[in-house]
């Protein structure tokens, strides 16, 4: 069995996701989120009743969770990585993700916004209606 790729982990992460999760029509936008640690980069999921183009805050609201909230790059993908190639690595995972078959029946299907970015930084929309 060949090593999984990140992008196909991700994927799978999502899936995951979209099995196990109910959301309700409230929640209209998701933030993939992303932080330093002492172990590297991470993602994280949240939902948000809110949306608004102008203020950012709304990617703060932890109105929906889901229980695999995280996801690892895994340290050997960090190596030699910095924020910045994480971001755009995030970015593309996402867009790529909004963009297939899977998405499509997706808890997020009907989201008003999708966005990715880091905590102390500012949010790329990946989707907005």
């Amino acid at each position: 069995m060949g090593n999984i790729t990140v992008d196909q982990r991700f994927q799978e992460w999502l899936e995951t996701i979209n099995k196990i999760e109910k959301i309700d029509k409230s929640i209209i936008a998701f933030n993939f989120g992303l932080f330093e640690s002492e172990e590297g980069f991470t993602m994280y999921l949240n939902g948000s009743k809110t949306f608004d183009e102008d203020d950012e805050d709304w990617a703060t609201n932890m109105d929906f969770e889901p229980k695999q909230k995280y996801f690892s790059f895994g340290s050997e993908f960090l190596k030699d990585k910095n924020w910045q190639d994480i971001l755009n690595y995030s970015e593309h995972l996402v867009q790529t993700y909004v963009t297939s078959e899977n998405f499509k029946a997706s808890i997020f299907a009907h989201a008003k916004a999708i966005a990715v970015g880091f905590d102390d930084g500012s949010l790329t929309i990946i989707k907005s209606q």
